[in-house]
């Protein structure tokens, strides 16, 4: 096992610990210590570093949901700081035990390392602590001063505990900085990072959800995949519908920024100052967390008019303030950050809590560039080849993105159904001679139209939006600006541009204006534009397009099922986005059809339920349970059950299905007997399904399937029925197999 831990540590230890830190202005005599410390935490075990040791037994120590049992061996008290040790080596015979209280994260654990809780023997374990750890030992064993045995350190070495420590691209955090923060503030519930038989388990009290249970997925891998995420055990978190509540240390309540913009496309931030304005949420703190992206190079920030420190490497967003004083509970802070790069996508700092925030921007552009955005004002002329503008939105944003184009364009307003102006901006140097893949501009436009139409007649209004323009690039669409690609090839038998259309369309109303209360809640935001994007499908080209896409869409979760990269839906962003979206827009597709009224065939129960969904998330900050009541409302009946098994749960049924047609005094029955794998005990579907018979008409039934094994008849039927049609309109997400006796 540890020979594959090693194959990748020549190669990407190097690359983690030559990433210096860009330099901040006049560093402090505290910055130049704490990057001292910094450097100290990783110092290379392989020269023979000072350390303290001792022989222990039987030691037994609980870190919130973890309990490390030290059975019998050596540890090892290395790297100190401030007078104590930071790194701990244990050689022996121990074990670790942890359960998670939550389900959903004992699902997302089991996806990572086959087991949803731990229970394992190690012989080797990797310690980064700040906290009470080192007194806990000295309190039962007396160390010697020593150094680390060249044995000793091939041993760790091939646990590779360092290397997964060392911060790399892949880290949300600085496991360094977040380290060393709480040296510097050390208490019985600092830091405490393990590693051991390919596990990984992180208490951290300066992130939103403190524990982390985390496993190499894969041999040889460069970086552990977070498991189960939860919160400290004394918040007494237990249930699915608790997680949201996540208590963010900091909420940015307001950001002012002006951005000087360059380059031949004019999307480079010259020189950009942003003014941010962050409330303090926990009892104090005088480390700050911020992001922003790598591509964008910070200079310096500004804290009360003076530099302020701060510690960021050159390929993390992340970036650690480090305030002259503490900050307390129900404080704003307020800095002015430098940088400059090219990110529009991303260009202003933000923090962990997703929540919006109100925006206002000075863009300094060059002459004769045009920018597209929501809320800009009039440019006026500033000289030296220079144009300004503001844009001052009236609602808040959690991220907003500019959209620049250098070459012109013109304007073709089209009046909606609803008397909305609609500003095609036709591009001039996008011809048809140029590109293989040209949209012609009559079917492009009368498309996006029809697309919009059909969103407006079943939603209303875009939120605070009164005139709408369709950019014909890109994809980052923002309210008032609709961008959907007038250059792209479409596939024959899809939805084409009419699946484009409708999802980007949609996001006028599912977008950027989305407030959700965590990244839980991510998954919505995409997967509702993109199903909203399919029923325009279904009502502009027909159902059989419809379901095509839909079954394409099924076959890449399937794909994702069998290489075993599910999660639960509400994991948030440690789902990949592509299945998460899909895996959405099949709980849509689902709830759709338990909402669906048979006997009228119709689907107006849902399309009330998205219209009431639309005005959740964009006037209110949101959460899954507040979607799951919303969905209760209009379903009239608990749909804890769905909920359980589809966002909080991995369940994946597989239906095996027989039915034979049997005659009795009274008519005519199918008997169907189901077998469902692939599920926990208690799964259970309401699946519709479609009784066809000899005479060509048609029976439509709900009925519910539980359990792994489930019996049950249909009928009676007046005629003969020829077939069972079992999971029609494809109600659930499953593989189906169906024998007719």
């Amino acid at each position: 096992m540890y020979q594959n831990r090693a194959v990748t540590l020549a190669i990407f230890f190097l690359l983690a610990v030559t990433l210096a830190a860009v330099p901040a202005a006049a560093d402090s005599d505290f910055l130049r210590e704490f990057k001292d410390n910094y450097d100290l935490i990783m110092t290379d075990l392989s020269r023979k570093p000072p350390a303290e040791l001792a022989e222990v037994s039987d030691f037994v120590y609980e870190k919130d949901i973890a309990t490390f049992t030290f059975k019998e061996g050596k540890m090892y008290l290395l790297r100190h700081i401030l007078g104590r040790p930071t790194t701990a080596i244990f050689i022996g015979e121990g074990h670790a035990r942890m359960d998670i209280p939550v389900h959903m994260e004992r699902q997302s654990l089991l996806y990572v390392s086959k087991d949803s809780t731990v229970d394992k023997d190690f012989e080797v374990c990797f310690i980064h602590m700040a906290d009470d750890f080192d007194l806990k030992l000295r309190e039962q064993f007396t160390f010697s001063e020593t150094v680390l045995s060249w044995r000793d350190f091939n041993t760790a070495q091939k646990a590779q505990g360092d290397f997964f420590f060392a911060p790399v691209v892949m880290h949300e955090y600085d496991n360094l900085f977040q380290l060393l923060r709480s040296v510097y503030e050390r208490r019985e519930d600092g830091y405490f990072w393990a590693d051991f038989d390919r596990y990984v388990f992180t208490f951290d009290p300066n992130r939103p959800e403190q524990v982390i249970v985390a496993y190499e997925h894969e041999g040889g891998d460069i970086a552990v995949t977070d498991g189960a995420v939860l919160q400290r055990r004394e918040y007494g978190i237990s249930d699915d519908a608790q997680v949201s509540g996540i208590p963010y240390p900091t909420t940015v309540l307001d950001r002012r920024a002006r951005l000087e913009m360059t380059g031949l496309d004019g999307k480079v931030i010259r020189a950009a100052a942003t003014d941010i304005k962050v409330l303090v949420n926990v009892d104090s703190l005088k480390f700050v967390s911020l992001f922003l992206h790598y591509n964008l190079k910070l200079d310096s920030i500004y804290f009360r008019d003076r530099t302020v420190d701060f510690h960021r490497r050159r390929d993390f967003t992340f970036t650690g303030v480090i305030l002259p004083e503490y900050a307390y509970k129900g404080d704003t802070l307020e800095f002015r950050l430098w940088y400059r790069g090219k990110d529009y996508g991303t260009a202003f700092p933000f923090v962990a809590d997703p929540q919006p925030a109100p925006l206002a921007v000075t863009f300094d552009i060059p002459r004769g560039y045009s920018y597209v955005m929501p809320a800009m004002s009039e440019m006026k002329d500033v000289g030296k080849g220079r144009m300004e503008f503001e844009v001052k939105p009236s609602e808040p944003y959690t991220n907003f993105v500019y959209q620049p184009y250098a070459s012109g364009f013109d304007t073709i307003p089209v009046i909606s159904d609803i008397g909305m102006t609609v500003n095609f901006l036709k591009s001039k140097h996008i011809t048809k001679g140029r590109y293989q893949c040209f949209i012609p501009d009559e079917y492009y436009r009368a498309t996006v139209m029809e697309a919009f139409n059909y969103m407006t007649g079943r939603l209303g209004m875009p939120p605070a939006t009164f005139e709408v323009f369709i950019y014909p690039e890109s994809s980052l669409t923002m309210p008032g600006l609709i961008e959907i690609p007038q250059v792209q090839c479409l596939v024959d038998e899809t939805g084409g541009l009419h699946d484009v259309a409708g999802r980007e369309v949609a996001r006028q109303w599912f977008g950027a204006l989305a407030r959700p209360a965590s990244d839980r809640e991510s998954w919505l935001l995409n997967a509702v534009p993109e199903y909203l994007g399919l029923m325009y499908v279904s009502s502009s080209l027909g159902h059989d397009v419809f379901f095509g896409e839909l079954l394409r869409r099924r076959n890449y979760y399937y794909t994702a099922v069998e290489r075993d990269f599910d999660l639960p839906l509400a994991s948030g962003k440690r789902l990949a986005p592509g299945i998460r979206t899909v895996k959405g827009v099949w709980v849509l597709h689902m709830l759709r059809y338990l909402m669906y009224d048979i006997e009228k065939s119709s689907d107006r129960t849902f399309l009330k339920f998205i219209h009431a969904l639309s005005s959740l998330v964009n006037n209110q900050l949101f959460t899954n349970v507040d979607v799951i009541k919303l969905a209760e409302k209009f379903y009239g009946q608990p749909l804890d059950w769905f909920f359980h098994h589809w966002l909080y749960g991995r369940d994946f049924p597989e239906y095996e299905v027989e039915y034979s047609v049997s005659s009795r005094d009274d008519g005519y029955y199918v008997d169907v007997s189901v077998t469902t794998k692939k599920v926990s005990p208690e799964f259970s579907m309401p699946i519709i399904m479609r009784v066809e018979e000899i005479n060509g008409e048609s029976t439509y039934l709900r009925q519910n399937v539980t359990g792994l094994s489930d019996s049950f008849s249909l009928g009676p039927f007046a005629t003969e029925p020829k077939e069972l049609i079992f999971n029609e309109f494809f109600s659930v997400l499953s593989k189906d197999k169906v024998k007719k006796k």
